[in-house]
């Protein structure tokens, strides 16, 4: 992997509407720290935080499924997640597939790669 592929794995956290504070937070000091060696110690840390923030589809499911999701997402977006959680956990899928969830889970299997 280059180091512009990886750019574009981080910058993909720190885009994703879904990302949470503290993954947003992560990524723009990798951003920010390029092509110094807080960047090389932030890559170091960067594997642990996509594990630590990636929702399992059973996590999603549960989140979809409670009063929150409805009060964030409102009664229809949240039937329509849990709907999709549901389909998506049929086909196989183990983890959420929204695009917070996607860049972790791209950067964790190339967790080889980065470490």
């Amino acid at each position: 992997m280059t180091h512009t592929q990886l750019t574009q794995l981080v910058q993909a956290l720190l885009d994703a509407p879904t990302s949470n504070e503290t993954v947003k937070e992560f990524a723009q000091s990798w951003i920010n720290a390029e092509g110094t060696p807080k960047q090389e110690e932030l890559t170091k840390q960067l594997v642990s935080v996509a594990e630590q923030n990636i929702a399992l589809i059973d996590e999603t499911i549960g989140f979809a499924g409670s009063e929150l999701a409805t009060q964030i997402l409102g009664e229809e977006g949240a039937a329509n997640l849990l709907q999709h959680a549901k389909d998506i956990k049929a086909e196989g899928a183990e983890f959420c597939d929204c695009p917070g969830c996607v860049a972790a889970k791209n950067i964790i299997d190339l967790k080889a790669e980065i470490v």
